[in-house]
């Protein structure tokens, strides 16, 4: 029987101390290029909800792969997205709009047995993806900032921005957070809600200076598709975790003593030459990550080198270290959605489904 999973289902089972544990093994696997994992693909396609606009907006499917020998699984992770870049002061910002019927999204993840190739499992991606991606961030901390951190500036106010605090708060001690977003309205109600839930003092500022000042760490959990986080305000002994690579700007990158990256593979973009055509005439590339970035990726080392043990990290604790979750990978989703799956079937959780829905009599 395959297991469907909403994301309330996952919620139930899925901590972030349980997300870490997933994680590390898989970056370990990583680090020893056992575990395998594919380049995301990304297709975009005109939308009718563009017409009228001069927003630039597409249909965004996206795709990643990847297996893990040590949970047995793989997995295939999917959206379904309509989205839109907005210039909202200064930056641009990339927001998927909720265009399905209740102002929903649609995204899955489909988890596989290595054994015989089952389809185990059907999940809602939200919940996942949230946890996958602040747990990627808290093992960069863990192995690049300094222990004795005690206190953070976060840059984000929404979703994504809880769980960075979350894997934060799991794997350093710390005691006060300051936190800025644009809107004064949504980071006062955020530091509200995570000083309860974290039990650590989380302070809503006014600047992005002021959230930068005096701190151990600084945490970016924004949509942001155009760097706005200033070298200058990086100082010795600092950690940076940034959730995506356009955030910070290059020379907050080429100050930085120690820079990890999350991964060397990077996505696969296919555009419809009608968004060209409509959009390319203003200088803007329709992609997930439209501005370019004067970085070499490539020749930078990854979680998986720190994980197995293949770079050292921090050397001293005047330096200045970063982590860059620069593009997810599908493995991620085996390997925490294989946790998922076992902690949902031993609880009775989810809808099953009839295998025979699946499989076929004929090889294609």
């Amino acid at each position: 029987m395959t297991l469907l999973l909403s994301n309330e289902d996952v919620e139930k089972v899925l901590t972030m101390e349980v997300c870490l544990e997933a994680l590390e093994t898989l970056y370990r696997e990583v680090g020893e290029e056992r575990a395998v994992a594919t380049p995301r693909m990304d297709v975009h396609l005109p939308t009718p909800r563009s017409e009228g606009t001069e927003v630039p907006m597409a249909h965004y499917l996206k795709t990643m792969s990847g297996g893990t020998p040590s949970f047995g699984v793989a997995a295939l992770r999917l959206t379904s997205d309509i989205v839109a870049w907005k210039k909202v002061g200064d930056l641009i910002r990339r927001e998927k709009i909720p265009a399905l019927p209740g102002n929903r999204w649609l995204g899955l993840v489909l988890l596989f047995s290595s054994a015989n190739g089952e389809l185990l499992a059907i999940m809602n991606d939200g919940v996942l993806q949230r946890m996958r991606v602040g747990g990627t961030n808290g093992l960069g901390i863990k192995y690049l900032a300094r222990r004795d951190c005690r206190s953070a500036g976060l840059f984000g106010s929404g979703w994504q921005a809880g769980s960075q605090l979350m894997a934060l708060c799991a794997v350093r001690s710390v005691t006060t957070i300051k936190v800025y977003s644009p809107t004064r309205e949504h980071r006062q109600a955020f530091a509200q809600e995570m000083s309860g839930k974290l039990r650590v003092k989380v302070i809503p500022v006014d600047s992005p200076e002021e959230a930068a000042r005096n701190v151990d760490l600084i945490v970016t959990a924004t949509n942001s598709r155009q760097p706005f986080l200033k070298g200058l305000w990086l100082k010795p002994g600092m950690h940076l975790s940034c959730m995506q690579r356009d955030e910070a700007e290059d020379d907050a990158y080429g100050k930085s003593d120690v820079l990890v990256i999350h991964t060397h593979a990077m996505e696969h973009n296919f555009v419809s030459r009608d968004l060209v055509e409509r959009h390319g005439r203003d200088g803007f590339e329709v992609r997930d990550h439209p501005i370019p970035r004067r970085i070499d990726w490539s020749r930078l080392p990854t979680l998986g080198d720190l994980a197995a043990g293949r770079i050292q990290g921090r050397t001293s604790d005047e330096q200045i270290t970063c982590f860059v979750n620069n593009i997810g990978l599908g493995a991620q989703f085996a390997a925490v959605g294989a946790r998922v799956y076992e902690r949902a079937r031993a609880q009775g959780l989810g809808r099953e489904l009839p295998i025979d829905w699946f499989v076929e009599s004929v090889h294609p």
